[in-house]
């Protein structure tokens, strides 16, 4: 950004665009996420393997 004078240790990101962002705003979203994308995959596992057992589960070929 002209004008605004920045330190080169300080963490930054830029989105699309070029707007700058704080990497510590976007670090605890993205550990969110992760911890949320985390969940899924387990329930899609279980749910999988559920299947699985069941027998209901239909191999590609």
């Amino acid at each position: 950004m002209p004008g605004v004078t920045r330190s080169a240790l300080e963490p930054r990101g830029a989105l699309h665009g070029g707007a700058g962002v704080e990497l510590q705003v976007t670090e605890s979203l993205l550990r969110e996420f992760l911890a949320l994308l985390e969940a899924a995959q387990e329930e899609l596992n279980r749910r999988w393997n559920d299947q699985e057992k069941s027998g209901c589960h239909a191999d590609r070929a």
